[in-house]
């Protein structure tokens, strides 16, 4: 039996997501520009654009791959400037479509041009018959809000219920419904959110200063089973106004497995 994805209560439509599928099968989507997503400086937190990206490119490679199915390898994003106006706009083209994976590059822009830019790289997987529906027909929109979560929005670390230890490079979650992907393990996206959560939380507690993440390369490694997770970030070089940092996400319900590696670069907010 097919289910719908994403369930009530999830990230994605926290976010407020809009898809258009036009009539060619191209994919572009939308986000509100809200300020539960800003960092302290204002600027649209890298780990939504990375949340939007990775919806948009995962739909984008169902349309290709259908009856087939895809499951995030790869994700980097570079965060180039604040996004200004109400709304950022995610434009997907596929790099490739191979017979094992395939690869895209999302343009994320607003009315003045690109805010940032991410390539995502998916595993082709076979179909089953349990794999959710997620709206492939052509010429239509699939809108992903949700009317009872537009109003009283809690800033995004709190929406995911991190626990960030004030002291170290840690930041523990439990494993809820609104972070779940179409397989029950965390969602791309916010596994961004995470990275992105520890790259400033690292740079914060080694330079003093209020951060941000700028870039982010993510690589998924294995579907979480149980939770909670750890996210535990470790210093690979520090400038005077920016740091870089190696960050692990395990499953500490199931023996600790490495979930997701990534290297990610934060910088001092002027």
């Amino acid at each position: 039996m097919t289910r719908s994805y994403p369930p009530k209560n999830h990230i994605l439509r926290h976010l407020r997501l809009r898809h258009l599928v036009d009539d060619h099968g191209n994919v572009s989507a939308t986000m509100p520009i809200s300020p539960d997503l800003l960092d302290a400086g204002g600027w649209l937190r890298l780990g939504a654009i990375a949340t939007l990206v990775d919806s948009v490119a995962g739909h984008h490679g169902v349309m290709q791959v259908e009856p087939d199915w895809v499951a995030t390898l790869e994700l980097g994003t570079v965060v180039r400037r604040r996004a200004e106006g109400t709304e950022v706009v995610a434009k997907c083209q596929p790099l490739r479509i191979g017979r094992n994976n395939v690869v895209t590059e999302t343009h994320i822009s607003d009315s003045f041009g690109e805010v940032a830019r991410s390539t995502c790289t998916y595993a082709r997987l076979p179909g089953r018959s349990d794999n959710p529906t997620v709206g492939t027909a052509k010429g239509r929109t699939v809108d992903y809000g949700s009317e009872e979560e537009s109003t009283n929005r809690p800033m995004l670390n709190d929406y995911l219920r991190l626990e960030i230890d004030p002291e170290q490079a840690l930041i523990k979650l439990p494993h809820h419904q609104r972070i779940h992907n179409s397989f029950g393990s965390i969602q791309g996206g916010a596994v961004a959110i995470l990275v992105d959560a520890m790259a400033t939380h690292l740079g914060f507690i080694t330079t003093g200063m209020p951060m941000r993440c700028v870039t982010a390369e993510v690589h998924y490694l294995s579907q979480a089973k149980s939770g909670p997770f750890r996210v535990e970030g470790e210093l690979l070089r520090a400038d005077n106004d920016a740091v870089t940092s190696r960050i692990r996400i395990v499953d500490v319900g199931n023996n600790d497995r490495l979930l997701d590696i990534a290297t990610a670069t934060a910088k001092a907010i002027d």
